[in-house]
């Protein structure tokens, strides 16, 4: 599959939850997100920071277009902490101190964590929406 056929497909299912989810101006919507798996590869095998990317591409723009936060679920290895813009959390969240790395947080955390404005990690959030992208 190519990049650009990962970013259509990512764009279509993100459309296609946001006309059944009716999500508002503010409301966060979080992905997790497999490389390894979109690449039919077992999941932490094959990292791919290009097909996240190709992801990212697909959905940020029509989710930012609403006026919707994006919000990407590390892996394991950063304990499932979620990436996100500053602006979306509650006053008083608490920040964790980490920034996703290919191994250590998954590819599609590092390319929201690389293309948000103020990216912050947290323990954990409440999210309005959300999908699963690779398996």
């Amino acid at each position: 599959m190519s990049y650009e056929e990962i970013r259509e497909q990512a764009a279509s299912a993100v459309k296609e939850l946001l006309e059944a989810a009716k999500l508002q101006k503010g409301d966060i919507f979080i992905i997790g997100c497999s490389s390894s798996e979109i690449k039919g590869e077992r999941i932490g095998k094959g990292s791919d920071f290009n097909a996240a990317k190709a992801v990212y591409d697909g959905v940020y723009p029509i989710l930012a277009e609403r006026g919707i936060f994006l919000a990407a679920q590390c892996c394991e290895h950063l304990n499932r902490a979620v990436i996100v813009e500053r602006e979306a959390l509650l006053p008083g969240t608490e920040i964790a101190n980490v920034v996703p790395q290919t191994h250590a947080g998954g590819s599609f955390a590092m390319a929201v964590y690389e293309n948000a404005k103020n990216p912050v990690a947290v323990e954990e959030i409440k999210a309005d929406a959300g999908m699963d992208i690779g398996d």
